[in-house]
């Protein structure tokens, strides 16, 4: 009897298949709820990149504004291969910045599009001009929340 005692109380200490099946289910349901907001802060941080190099692109444009009283006819001007900049890198982008210059080289627009995984941020497109114009192509977004200000 002592064996059948030792017996049943090694069955008691597992888990039923139920009971499995609910913690499977709860995980289930908190990673359904978790992952999309995870990979909203994934794409916010990726703008936020793409935003810092905006700013730092129009600082080295304004120096160079300053030195030549022109703005660069392209990017290759400032030590850039192309008139696309892509963000963060070649191999796997997130953004292409371009830039766009007016005919007489004294404005200019840097525009920062999404690609790939990024174009489903609500912000879409983001550009920034040399008078320092902040704007969104999101009809949801406003220019502050995507901007950050």
């Amino acid at each position: 009897m002592n064996g059948h005692a030792e017996l049943h109380r090694i069955h008691t200490r597992g888990f039923t298949l139920i009971e499995l099946m609910v913690a499977v289910a709860i995980v289930a349901i908190i990673a359904a709820i978790a992952y999309p907001n995870y990979l909203k802060q994934v794409r916010d941080s990726r703008r936020t990149t793409a935003i810092t190099n905006l700013l730092n692109m129009s600082s080295q444009l304004e120096k160079y504004y300053s030195t030549n009283n022109v703005y660069p006819a392209s990017l290759t001007y400032m030590g850039y291969s192309t008139t696309v900049y892509v963000v963060p890198n070649a191999s796997n982008p997130y953004y292409d910045i371009s830039y766009g210059v007016n005919t007489t080289m004294t404005s200019f627009t840097l525009t920062a599009n999404p690609v790939g995984d990024q174009a489903q941020d609500a912000c879409g497109s983001f550009s920034l001009s040399s008078l320092g114009i902040k704007s969104v192509s999101s009809t949801t977004q406003s220019v502050s929340n995507c901007w950050g200000n």
